[in-house]
């Protein structure tokens, strides 16, 4: 009997119409735990550096945590893996919801899809019954629409559906995976485009199978106190926490393509106080992920629809077309998620494209006549269909930023801010030194997890000394010394706290559980010790945080071993220059922020490398990986010259 994990797995040969089920490797799993760390694995052993993202030998991996489904308030995520169109590198997407857990509840931890249909299809997983349906009837059909005919067809109301809109079938590099029927995308680096290009339209998954647990009285004593500690999470999204998610940072991130302006003082508080209205208005209910009291997301209702608003990052429309309206915002994500389109990277694309327009760069010849403007609502929603149609100038935009700024050249490339090929998220996290060096080094833009030590000192939910004594930091007390009064000019413990934070994170995306709770905002109701607890009485495993570090690190040192493979070097491990360039305005100044230095930078990003056990070059060392127990990693990369120069 296996404990913690569904036991079995699921290889589906799309090429061949093949379906296989395997039982689980217990080593593999117990050295990776599930999510990210299973998909880096498998990607690893049997996608070498050579295959392309739009090939049949690419693998698009569906992998839930060993927590996933068990009693663990946020239990709900599960991780797609692949390599990215986007960025040409190893890449995951983690998504929420209730379709990880359906599939442990069908008794499988991990599906491996390979190949490519000769024409449209869908998956159906009912527990040991699955099957490869046609689904040419869905072809063109939004992420909406493709769930509910799913749903009607297999007549069964607990059927969990992702799928793709027709930016996947086009294959647009910034393309998600959409849950729409619970709001939950993977949407980062193109996910969506890998899954259209294997004509893979929709997942179905039905599960009734139990998940056991190892020691089932300590395991949901802990829940239970878990549970407890939710209560300040619910509390910080009451209709003022909603209010601030909704217009976050729109007076503090980054407006328009990250140009010197920001918006007018008062035209901001007018925003603020308009939000409060209409969420007071509007808000039908709020709702959330399987086993989850925080409820982040909301259903709105207004006269001329039903939306569901996503979290956070929304509010990259408002900013990058400066246009302070909830409804213009409200449509625009609703548009991505039917079209199934990352929201932050269309939504940049977008701001990029409009400041070309306005410096000239573009004419309105190159853009299918129109005039690329701020404040206008139609640009937006007409780029956006554009793109996820591959019409006109929206086949450039739909290669992302990085692609599109080399095609129409002309100095097009110094007005993109990337990372790794990837655009930034508009949020003023990233002006912190801890923040920005976790975007710089991480190996799929996780900015956020430095956020709980990130922040300027002005923005702490509590006074710093009852924050932390409340038990609200992810940190443990060791690192408490670097958070002086100069924290955001000194540098002072940059590398550590991002070290361990991301530590943290790796952990909690192995485990399947989601990162409002262990420290995405203020709170911090799921600390590394617990989730640590909480993997060993759910498996009966003995594991103690040195172990669980150790299985975090290997998940780290193999994707980044397999990245560095393919083009990743130290010179891509470096923020986006506006942030050492451009003084921060105002607002920002207000915050304790300043232009990011770089000699300093320079400084914590080696002493990253060490408490990594990279070399110089940002290449995990021969004795890390060997400590790892990854000493075939270090073979390969020994074979490929890497370690020549030493």
């Amino acid at each position: 009997m296996s404990y913690g994990w569904a036991g079995n797995s699921l290889e589906i040969d799309l090429s061949q119409g093949k379906i296989e089920k395997k039982q689980n490797d217990t080593k593999l799993y117990e050295a990776f735990l599930g999510g990210k760390g299973i998909g880096s694995k498998i990607l690893w052993d049997r996608v070498p550096p050579q295959v392309e993202a739009f090939s049949s030998d690419n693998l698009l991996i569906l992998a839930t945590g060993v927590l996933t489904g068990t009693p663990v308030p946020s239990g709900s995520h599960g991780c797609i893996c692949f390599k990215s169109p986007q960025t040409g590198l190893i890449s995951y997407s983690n998504m929420g919801g209730f379709w990880a857990v359906e599939l442990k509840s069908a008794g499988y931890d991990t599906v491996v899809i390979s190949g490519k249909a000769s024409s449209p299809v869908y998956l159906w997983i009912n527990n040991d019954e699955i099957e490869i349906r046609d689904a040419s009837h869905l072809r063109g059909k939004d992420t909406i629409e493709t769930a509910r005919i799913i749903k009607g067809e297999l007549n069964n109301g607990r059927v969990q559906v992702i799928c793709i809109g027709p930016a996947g079938e086009n294959k647009v590099h910034i393309a998600s995976i959409e849950h729409p029927m619970t709001g939950d995308s993977a949407a980062r680096t193109g996910p969506g485009a890998v899954m259209g290009d294997k004509n893979l339209k929709a997942i179905a998954i039905h599960g009734t199978k139990d998940i056991n647990i190892a020691r089932s009285p300590e395991f949901m004593e802990l829940c239970e106190v878990v549970f407890q500690k939710s209560g300040q999470l619910r509390e910080s999204l009451e209709p003022e926490g909603w209010c601030a998610m909704m217009m976050a940072g729109w007076d503090t991130a980054f407006f328009g393509n990250a140009d010197d302006k920001q918006p007018p003082q008062p035209e901001f508080e007018d925003y603020e106080k308009k939000n409060l209205d209409f969420l007071k208005k509007y808000l039908v209910r709020e709702t959330g992920c399987y086993n989850c009291t925080v409820r982040c997301q909301a259903w709105l209702h207004l006269p001329e629809a039903t939306y569901y608003y996503p979290r956070c990052e929304s509010f990259a429309f408002s900013l990058g077309c400066k246009i302070p309206d909830l409804v213009f915002s409200l449509k625009c994500c609703n548009l991505c998620v039917r079209y199934g389109l990352d929201i932050v990277s269309t939504a940049r694309t977008i701001a990029f494209a409009i400041d070309l327009y306005q410096q000239g760069i573009l004419t309105s010849e190159e853009v299918d006549g129109m005039r690329l403007e701020h404040g206008n609502a139609e640009v937006a929603f007409t780029l956006i269909e554009k793109i996820a149609q591959r019409k006109g100038f929206g086949d450039i935009l739909a290669n992302g930023t990085y692609q599109a700024a080399r095609v129409i050249g002309k100095g097009a490339e110094k007005h993109t801010h990337l990372v790794k090929k990837q655009d930034i998220s508009p949020d003023f996290f990233i002006l912190s030194p801890g923040s920005a060096l976790s975007l710089a080094t991480n190996d799929r833009l996780d900015s956020h997890s430095m956020i709980t030590s990130a922040i300027s000192p002005d923005m702490w939910a509590l006074p710093r000394d009852a924050y932390i004594k409340g038990g609200w930091w992810l940190y443990p007390a060791e690192y408490e010394k670097y958070l002086t009064d100069d924290y955001l000019a000194s540098y002072n413990g940059i590398a550590e706290l991002t070290y361990y934070g991301e530590n943290v994170k790796i952990i909690t995306d192995l485990a399947g559980l989601c990162w409002w709770w262990t420290g995405f905002l203020n709170y911090t109701a799921i600390k590394a010790d617990t989730i640590i607890s909480l993997i060993s009485h759910a498996t009966g495993m003995d594991i103690d945080e040195a172990k669980a570090i150790s299985i975090a690190s290997r998940t780290r040192a193999l994707m980044r071993a397999n990245d560095v493979r393919l083009w990743l070097r130290k010179k891509d491990d470096i923020a986006p220059e506006i942030l050492f360039d451009r003084e921060p305005t105002r607002r920002q100044q207000q915050l304790g922020f300043t232009k990011l230095d770089r000699d300093k930078f320079s400084g914590q990003l080696e002493k990253y490398y060490e408490l990594r056990g990279w070399n110089s070059q940002g290449v995990p060392t021969a004795e890390t990986l060997d400590e790892l127990g990854l000493d075939d990693v270090r073979q390969d990369l020994e074979e490929r010259g890497f370690y020549k120069d030493e």
